[in-house]
């Protein structure tokens, strides 16, 4: 699951026991999303400070659990050097044994590249490319890094570029919210590119939500909002998938959204991160009780 550990409600005690209410719950990983210095113009209900960094928020996971694995969702590859994040990656897997993931995508926030002198806007796919190519391949210089710890990388993004960098440079890819039909679509095309190019090796295909929420009967669902228009930072976000009755999939009684996840499942998803948007321990209860024991026979 996804941990709201930004605004007002976020605080070291809140994220504390919601991570451990995840462990303790059976969910297999939490997520933190990467934002430094959010331009007060886009700043919203899903945007607003304080915002923890997300490497050390997985450091803070990593010490007070014992079995889940915790993850970037997503971490923006221009942000930092690379040899920095490879130091803080193997330093968590020394420390805490191999319980993280990288989620790494190219950002979209144009004002928050600017205060980061993050480099070019418009050249952070390739900036993003260069990035997972060092963590792959460090390059051979007169100093002495920290011993490696594999860390499994997952490519976030939704569009044909962002699939041949999951394909090519990842371990795994992580979109956001897509229909089941177009994910298994591009669950084909990154096989072909890995058969191409000589790639065996485990990859993971994973799912991040939108909202998840169980409610307690069928009901009228009005149409999602239209997504943002052609030019918009925001246009990153896919188009909301949602039900025949327009329900947001996600959200539902139980066995409605039992049978999206069965959708996912159909397309070939491995891992979803769901997104509960609450320090509330409450709704992973929910779920935990009426949703996930539909998945245990399915199980390894």
């Amino acid at each position: 699951m996804a941990i709201p550990s930004y605004g007002a409600g976020a605080a070291g005690p809140a994220v504390r026991d919601l991570l451990e209410a995840t462990e303790q719950l059976g969910y297999a990983s939490a997520w933190f999303p990467d934002h430094i210095a959010v331009p007060r113009a886009a700043a919203g209900p899903a945007l607003s400070p304080p915002f923890f960094e997300p490497l050390a928020s997985c450091a803070f996971g990593l010490a007070i659990t014992k079995r889940i694995v915790l993850g970037t969702d997503i971490l923006v590859a221009p942000y930092r050097h690379p040899l920095l994040v490879a130091a803080m990656a193997a330093t968590m897997g020394h420390l805490a044994g191999n319980r993280l993931v990288l989620g790494v995508g190219i950002g979209y926030l144009r004002d928050e590249f600017a205060a980061l002198d993050a480099g070019p806007y418009e050249e952070r796919a390739v900036s993003t490319e260069a990035f997972l190519h060092a963590l792959r391949a460090p390059p051979e210089t007169h100093v002495v890094l920290t011993p490696p710890v594999p860390v499994p990388v997952w490519v976030g993004g939704n569009n044909p570029q962002a699939e041949r960098r999951a394909a090519l440079y990842g371990d795994g890819w992580h979109p956001l919210w897509t229909s089941a039909d177009d994910y298994a679509s591009a669950r084909s095309r990154i096989l072909a590119l890995r058969s191409q190019s000589g790639l065996d090796g485990p990859f993971t295909f994973s799912y991040s939500c939108m909202a998840t929420a169980l409610v307690e009967k069928r009901r009228p669902w009005a149409p999602p909002a239209p997504r943002p228009p052609v030019g918009s930072e925001f246009r990153y976000q896919p188009e909301a998938w949602v039900a025949d009755d327009d329900r947001p999939r996600f959200v539902g009684t139980p066995e409605e959204v039992a049978a999206d996840f069965r959708l996912l499942e159909d397309a070939g998803v491995d891992h979803v991160v769901l997104r509960f948007g609450s320090l509330d321990a409450q709704p992973l209860e929910r779920f935990a009780a009426e949703v996930m024991p539909r998945f245990e026979s399915a199980s390894p």
